[in-house]
């Protein structure tokens, strides 16, 4: 019975021909193209509502920061205002890295949806006229 043969271990040619049709099945399984469902896409990717604003303290490395947010819909960004109840913050590069994570930390754990991570718009983190530092941030 030669057709066993393909099963019998060590038959060396028969198992390389059984990796090449597997690899073969595999390879064209994978060139399938992915059925698309017409399903509307939300393109508000935050659970806040468009303009309206959101205050959340985020507590990071020993000192509480206020966090205000507010999205904007038709250029798919936050607005995040980062302040220090009780003291200023400061106007230098090392601020800048502080403050620009705890607004993209932020923003990342309260407004992205699932699968998305904060990102911080290059160049748009600057200390702010009131107080803080202003910055946008999108869900990517």
């Amino acid at each position: 019975m030669p057709h066993l043969m393909l099963w019998r271990k060590g038959n060396s040619r028969s198992g390389m021909a059984l990796a090449a049709v597997c690899s073969v099945l595999l390879a064209a399984g994978c060139a399938a193209e992915k059925p698309r469902l017409a399903v509307p896409v939300n393109t508000n990717p935050s659970p806040y509502a468009s303009g309206k604003a959101h205050v959340e303290p985020l507590f990071y490395n020993g000192k509480t920061y206020q966090v205000r947010m507010q999205h904007v819909v038709a250029e798919q960004v936050f607005h995040v205002n980062v302040s220090a109840p009780g003291r200023t913050l400061g106007n230098t590069p090392g601020d800048e890295r502080i403050v620009s994570e705890v607004g993209r930390n932020a923003v990342n754990h309260f407004a992205c949806p699932d699968g998305q991570r904060a990102r911080l718009d290059p160049g748009s983190a600057k200390p702010a006229v009131n107080a803080g530092w202003d910055m946008r941030v999108r869900c990517v």
